[in-house]
């Protein structure tokens, strides 16, 4: 069975090989094909603030959308695995990264694990994730909140962000 997915890809700090988080983010998504995970569709890249606000360097962010045989849990090991061989260290909560992706949205499905909660649970309140998101696909819907998506960008218009012409 094929399951449609969503990633968010996201870096504000180069890679340790010294790659621009653009530069680093597209290499780790090239990564994916390796896995069977294939890539519809592509946004654009969007430069945002931190949140929360800090003053750490700003995001570099995009969406993906994605189909794969493999289950959310697997893919879940995928992305962990992708993000170490880029360079992705966790120490804290919200701190600096060369290199995130996440999870956003699975099949439609809901899924609350200690491991994993699907749909992600703070999407919709972050313009980063819902911009590109739209920009891709304009018809998403909230499985679990039963709202769609021109309904959060509504509500989260005070956050900045910029849409950038790059791959």
């Amino acid at each position: 069975m094929k399951y449609k997915f969503f990633i968010a890809v996201g870096s504000n700090i180069d890679s340790p090989e010294g790659l621009s988080p653009i530069k680093n983010c597209n290499n780790a998504i090239n990564e994916l094909s390796k896995f069977n995970i294939n890539i519809i569709q592509k946004s654009s890249w969007y430069i945002s603030d931190p949140i929360p606000k800090s003053s750490q360097p700003k995001f570099y962010n995009s969406v993906l959308l994605c189909d794969t045989n493999h289950k959310v849990n697997k893919i879940l090991k995928i992305l962990q695995t992708i993000e170490k061989k880029f360079g992705r260290v966790r120490i804290f909560k919200n701190m600096q990264r060369c290199i995130d992706l996440d999870i956003i949205s699975f099949n439609g499905n809901i899924k609350n694990s200690s491991l994993l909660t699907i749909p992600h649970p703070r999407m919709h309140v972050r313009k980063f994730v819902l911009l590109p998101l739209f920009e891709i696909y304009n018809n998403w819907s909230h499985p679990l909140l039963k709202k769609n998506i021109k309904y959060f960008l509504k509500k989260v218009k005070n956050q900045k962000i910029k849409k950038l012409n790059i791959d």
